[in-house]
């Protein structure tokens, strides 16, 4: 469960001369998934289709090396891809530039959000997290990464972009800033992180931009090949006075290439109904680039459960 923020900060990739190079890696993914949702056809499709470039080159200057990346992924209609695979749209996932030394990384463009890290204890599930909204990526970023001291790590980045319009703005220099730190020692893993944001500016994957700002606890401990995490989020919502709490619980055992988990989420919101979803599944690892996946959740919004069943099979190269 644990991640380096240093490790999902420090690739890069550029141009596609650029391969040759021994500094410069390409690589992919695709999963395919068969899914089983309640009230709806049965259906096969490509959920990861995904490629990029990254690398490093070093620099005139004595401990300091450029690195940067590039990664894409093609967006399936929401009808069969067989039907309508040229309505496919692509997407820029990460496309930055940076420099990295004893001093920590500084990272310029559409970065990984590191807060995200912080989520990632509670939500260990393939295809469930329905009731997460933190978002992955961060557009238009300038950030800053730590190097770990004894196990301590922190970051900050400033959102600046110059794109954005209407009154809710106005006229500032910057449009959201992120900031936290994680404690990783042994088998222990605190995490902590906050953001906050002009509400014109949505840095929500999935198009919210009535978000104010969202405050970030997590932590996971590993019993041997059990490992236990707890997150929680605390969201404000731009223009009101209402406010969510979002609690999640992990558990994941690893034994060799098998690795069964189960998670529960809650999410409890102002002047609505409080949401749930517990998911279980598991995944078998066919080597390195290779896996298999099997899952069941259920949610529920409060008034309606949804069941949902998934097989996915991926290939990374």
């Amino acid at each position: 469960m644990k991640k380096s923020l240093i490790a999902l900060a420090v690739a890069g990739a550029v141009t596609a001369p650029m391969v040759a190079q021994a500094d410069a890696t390409l690589y992919g993914k695709l999963e395919a998934v068969l899914q089983a949702k309640e009230n709806k056809d049965v259906d096969l499709f490509m959920d990861d289709v995904i490629v990029g470039l990254k690398g490093s080159s070093e620099t005139s200057v004595e401990g300091l090396t450029a690195i940067y990346k590039i990664e894409v992924e093609l967006n399936e209609t929401a009808t069969p891809e067989g039907q309508n695979s040229e309505n496919n749209t692509v997407t820029t996932r990460y496309a930055y530039v940076g420099a990295t030394g004893a001093f920590g990384t500084v990272l310029a463009g559409r970065v990984a959000n590191p807060t995200d890290i912080v989520e990632g204890y509670g939500d260990v599930s393939n295809k469930a997290g329905e009731l997460y909204g933190n978002p992955d990526r961060l557009g238009s970023a300038l950030a800053y990464l730590s190097p770990s001291f004894s196990g301590f790590d922190f970051y900050v980045a400033g959102i600046m972009d110059g794109s954005v319009t209407g009154d809710k703005t106005n006229g500032s220099d910057v449009d959201g800033y992120v900031l936290g730190a994680n404690y990783m020692v042994g088998d222990l893993s605190l995490s902590v992180g906050y953001w906050d944001l002009d509400s014109s500016y949505s840095m929500n994957d999935a198009g919210s931009n009535n978000v104010d700002d969202n405050i970030l606890l997590g932590g996971s401990y590993a019993f041997g090949p059990l490992a236990l995490g707890l997150a929680y989020e605390k969201t404000s919502y731009e223009g009101t006075s209402d406010e969510s709490d979002l609690y999640g619980i992990s558990a994941v055992y690893t034994a060799g290439a098998v690795a069964p988990y189960i998670q529960y989420s809650q999410l409890e919101m102002d002047n609505a109904d409080d949401e749930d979803e517990v998911a279980l599944g598991l995944n078998y690892a066919l080597g390195k680039k290779a896996g298999v996946g099997v899952e069941y959740s259920s949610y529920d919004d409060g008034s309606d459960t949804t069941d949902q069943f998934n097989v996915s099979y991926t290939v990374k190269f």
